[in-house]
């Protein structure tokens, strides 16, 4: 089985000039798991709405601005030996999905809008390299 980010952007860009690269429209967002043969074992869709950031005193602050949900910010997914599928999302949080499409957990990293779309790792330990608007967080026990 192969796990893919499947964002559907449909038209537009990151250009910023309405002219030439229209607004897209917002999602659907989704990690899609396949199947040998490419048909789809099921989807995992980005509902989250919410942009939070860190306060300096640990706690999150977060606005409801995101009606569409949050791009998959990855450019390579990572899944352990259990089957759980790691994904990075521009809402800030590194996701593990388990291997029936549910969501296991998440944990909030930072606020990644128009960040760099870049790999995550599961090393041998279990522990999960993870960069986030060029910032490497390490999750796990």
């Amino acid at each position: 089985m192969i796990a893919i980010k499947d964002n559907h952007y449909n038209v537009g860009s990151y250009c910023n000039d309405p002219t030439f690269c229209p607004p897209a429209p917002e999602g659907p967002y989704f990690i899609t798991k396949l199947h040998a043969d490419l048909s789809v074992r099921w989807q995992f869709q980005s509902a989250n709405t919410l942009s939070c950031h860190r306060n300096p005193d640990g706690t999150l602050t977060c606005v409801d601005d995101h009606p569409g949900g949050f791009e998959w910010c990855t450019n390579a997914l990572t899944t352990d030996g259990a089957g759980t599928t790691y994904a990075n999302s521009e809402d800030g949080n590194l996701y593990a999905i388990l291997n029936d499409g549910t969501e296991r957990d998440h944990i909030f990293q930072q606020l990644a809008l128009g960040a760099a779309y870049t790999p995550m790792t599961v090393a041998g330990n279990g522990l999960i390299y993870s960069e986030n608007d060029g910032h490497l967080f390490v999750v796990g026990h």
